[in-house]
């Protein structure tokens, strides 16, 4: 596939690795010299230095013959000159435009997600406040990533150092039991592997799990040395568009919730706003402050707009006796501390931008795509044809590649775990999980025979 990404920043890097590695041939453009010189050394793609919006320089980078266009500048204004543009040059390009200002956001049409014709106009802040709420909704998650409407989800978790699952082999666990699965771990080291029967895992190892139990994964807690969180409060740091999107959606769980913010017509705004919310004016990053709250708190979710705060909030409130940290970040340094300083979850922008146009991009009988363990594994969701070579054999018998992994099947709207003995049927929605670079062997699936 012929990539073109315009728009040289954390996401439009994030993107050209991620695509990159992939196989398909990427084109990036940027707008600062320096920006381009790194790219063109960390990287295996083609860089071109000029102005976004620039039509025959688009054209100079292979817009006719572009697959796929990415619009994810800073300016929302150049993004969306950027999609019409190639929409009127290269019709047949999927094109995707990112859009942050709060008029966009609030837009009931562009909200939506696809509009400007074929184009996908999509907001990593959306994005972000979704993965907010999908691990609200699982206690102890790091990550949660939803499938066809939330009826197929996985799941990371550290295991607690009383988990009867640690130092023995994966067949000998309890997990089926449950109607649970683990398909992919990470090791202290952060290698990331797709385990097998014999995977022994270790204390603090991170895990990806599936469940087919009604309950989700509650269950499953105790096997993985976890308890259930009591959700006495929630304290959103940040009371930005984020922070007040989260607020709306924890409001209509019944579940208190605290706003802390330090500009007063802010706080204003947000108290006529919402209903059910306690606002607080104060400055977030006072030690005593966050104490206090924390010990009233199960969660604490840092919010604001700058890396470095939320990172010291989660800490402050881990401090303070807080039963759960989230917070906010980008940064790939930050990314990788944040577990070993306790703080629970990360939720980054960038990474539930990747995720949302992998969505997109899903070919033929993919369903649906996403990310996990910050982009080392891929999750697909496909359908499978009837004339796929898998259809009408058993699971133990198709022989998998290594790197790949039959992670959960919806059959006549039933959730199932398959096991060994399972036999594939032409429609069966299967989920499959795979370590970065190998998504090219979910072929095995969707080909014909």
């Amino acid at each position: 596939m012929n990539v073109i990404i315009i728009g040289a920043g954390v996401i439009g890097t994030t993107l050209a690795k991620k695509l990159s590695s992939d196989g398909h041939h990427v084109v990036i453009i940027a707008q600062e010299a320096a920006a381009a010189k790194q790219i063109q050394e960390s990287m295996d793609v083609q860089v071109m230095l000029g102005d976004a919006a620039d039509a025959p320089l688009l054209h100079s980078a292979g817009l006719a013959e572009a697959d796929l266009v990415l619009a994810v500048t800073d300016s929302d204004e150049n993004n969306l000159i950027i999609t019409l543009i190639a929409q009127a040059h290269n019709p047949k390009a999927k094109i995707i435009a990112r859009v942050r200002k709060k008029q966009f956001l609030d837009n009931p049409v562009l909200s939506k997600g696809l509009t400007l014709g074929a184009a996908l106009v999509f907001s990593p802040e959306h994005a972000a406040v979704e993965m907010v709420l999908d691990l609200l909704h699982v206690d102890h998650a790091f990550e949660v990533v939803p499938f066809k409407h939330g009826m197929v989800r996985i799941a990371g978790f550290t295991l607690g150092p009383e988990s009867p699952l640690l130092g023995r082999p994966l067949q000998e666990s309890q997990l089926a039991r449950y109607g649970a699965l683990i398909v992919a771990v990470e090791n202290q080291d952060g290698a990331v592997v797709i385990p097998n029967g014999g995977t022994v895992l270790q204390a603090s190892d991170r895990v990806l799990l599936t469940s087919d139990h009604q309950s989700g994964f509650a269950p499953v807690l105790p096997l993985l040395g976890r308890t259930p969180v009591q959700h006495r409060k929630i304290v959103i740091a940040g009371g930005g568009w984020k922070g007040e999107q989260v607020a709306r959606a924890i409001e209509k769980r019944g579940i208190p919730v605290v706003i802390l913010e330090k500009s007063l017509s802010r706080c204003q705004e947000l108290a006529e706003m919402l209903d059910n919310t306690d606002v607080i004016h104060c400055d977030a990053t006072d030690p005593e402050t966050i104490r206090n709250l924390a010990r009233r708190a199960s969660t604490l979710i840092g919010m604001t707009g700058q890396q470095e705060v939320n990172l010291l909030l989660c800490l402050l409130a881990r401090q303070g006796g807080a039963s759960r940290t989230i917070a906010l970040m980008d940064n790939e340094a930050y990314l990788t501390l944040a577990p070993t300083l306790g703080i629970d979850a990360v939720v980054s922008p960038k990474l539930a931008a990747v995720g949302k146009i992998m969505r997109f991009l899903s070919p033929g009988k993919v369903i649906d795509a996403a990310t996990a363990f910050n982009g080392h594994v891929d999750a697909v969701f496909v359908e499978i044809p009837a004339n796929s070579r898998v259809v009408g054999s058993p699971l133990k018998s198709i022989g998998l590649p290594k790197q790949l992994l039959i992670a959960a099947v919806v059959r006549n709207g039933k959730l199932i775990i398959p096991k060994g003995d399972f036999t594939f049927g032409a429609g069966d929605q299967t989920l499959i999980i795979t370590a970065a670079g190998h998504f090219h062997k979910v072929d095995l699936f969707t080909g014909a025979v």
